[in-house]
């Protein structure tokens, strides 16, 4: 903080004197001219005083005007910055919107196949990914480490199509990703970022955009990530049945229950009686501010699980989806990943070793290139860059006994 203020002290100061600087040539440019005209003047007794005093009055107000020239020039320039961000954004190449459209049920399987990918951010720069090639079965759960600058982001972004292949190919079901439209493909696979993403608006709204889920469905999503507590949801269910589960009955059921979550979910709300805990997650209609900012980094990430929960895609890539938050919440996260998408393809960028132990295969990439890919067991066997990351991990015992399912001395 310290440092921050001096470089705007720095900078301002700098600033001031620049003005003071400029304001004083002017000033004697100003004084400078006037005296010229002043001289030429007296040099001409023919003149009369009334035309003097004409000529004077104008030639006092040269350094204003320059000035203020000079300041007007400047300030133009800067907004000119303005003028050129938008130059340059309407200049940017946009996405291939075009393409095939995949099967109204694909993917079907969740099968991955990558071969020969090489991919870079900018065709001026050298590529990321270098020649990398492996398969991932159906319904597999798969991690994916390496130090950073390995190469982990860069191929997620890849699936997406976020940046293009230089050469080779993704295969998704037998699919060729880079020749299907783009919407449909991101729109049938999911991804929960390291920073969850969110939305003003509501809880529905964040969890289901484009209304295609009932309410019960959602509240059952929310309870699977532990974001509503069993007795909860219970009660929820029960007005269904009843035929009263409204949007006003279940408002109605959050400002009366006094119950506090088992989990992360309870945010503490003013009421009539006074402030007590609240589950804003009982009902579809609480608030969200932009980017989730009235809710805990945990919260965030476990709504996001919700919404991915809820669209049940075959192929989920977390990408270090746990890294911002506690143990607590990160324990929360596995489990009900391993509950819940226990049909789906699972692709795990790890920031704990430990989340991806018990995978069953690993993929370590060291500088865009797969160094190497198999069951943990085989990885920790061979004592290469896997055994390696699990000794300087701090977590050596742990992951020893959570790979090999022994205390080995």
């Amino acid at each position: 903080m310290h440092a921050k203020i001096e470089e705007y002290s720095t900078a301002s100061l700098t600033l001031y004197l620049f003005n003071r600087w400029l304001s004083w040539n002017m000033s004697l440019a100003g004084i400078t001219f006037t005296a010229v005209v002043t001289i030429f003047l007296l040099a001409r007794p023919g003149i009369e005083a009334a035309l003097a005093g004409f000529v004077l009055s104008f030639s006092l107000q040269f350094s204003y005007a320059v000035l203020m020239s000079v300041r007007a020039a400047s300030f133009l320039e800067l907004e000119m910055n303005a003028v050129e961000r938008v130059i340059e954004y309407s200049e940017i190449e946009t996405e291939n919107l075009g393409g095939e459209k995949p099967p109204a049920a694909w993917p079907t399987q969740g099968r991955l196949e990558v071969h020969d990918l090489v991919v870079g951010y900018a065709p001026h720069l050298p590529a990321v990914l270098k020649d990398i090639s492996f398969q991932i079965n159906p319904a597999e759960r798969v991690g994916v480490v390496g130090r950073t600058g390995a190469g982990k982001s860069s191929l997620t972004l890849a699936l997406f199509r976020f940046i293009e292949p230089r050469s080779g190919s993704i295969y998704v079901d037998g699919l060729d990703i880079s020749k299907i439209n783009l919407s449909d493909l991101r729109s049938r696979l999911a991804i929960i970022p390291q920073d969850p993403v969110l939305f003003s608006g509501t809880i529905r709204s964040n969890l289901d955009p484009f209304d295609n889920y009932t309410d019960s469905e959602l509240h059952d999503s929310l309870r699977r990530v532990h974001l509503v507590s069993e007795s909860e949801s219970e009660s929820n269910n029960s007005k269904v049945k009843n035929g009263a589960a409204t949007s006003e009955t279940i408002g109605e059921a959050s400002s009366r229950t006094n119950e506090v979550s088992s989990s992360a979910a309870n945010i503490s709300t003013p009421t009539s009686n006074g402030p007590k805990n609240a589950n804003v997650f009982m009902d579809l209609r609480s608030s969200i501010s932009e980017g989730g900012q009235n809710l805990s980094q945990g919260q965030r990430q476990l709504l996001c699980l919700a919404r991915a929960i809820v669209s049940r895609p075959k192929i989920m890539v977390l990408d270090e989806a746990t890294s911002a938050v506690d143990m607590d919440t990160d324990a929360l996260i596995q489990r009900s990943i391993r509950q819940e998408f226990g049909g789906s393809t699972l692709m795990v960028i790890a920031h704990r070793l430990s989340t991806i132990a018990d995978f069953d295969r690993i993929l370590v990439l060291s500088d865009g290139e797969v160094v190497e890919f198999g069951t943990p067991k085989q990885l920790w066997e061979e004592d290469g860059v896997f055994r390696s990351m699990c000794n300087e991990s701090g977590e050596k015992e742990k992951l020893r006994v959570t790979i090999l399912g022994e205390t080995v001395a």
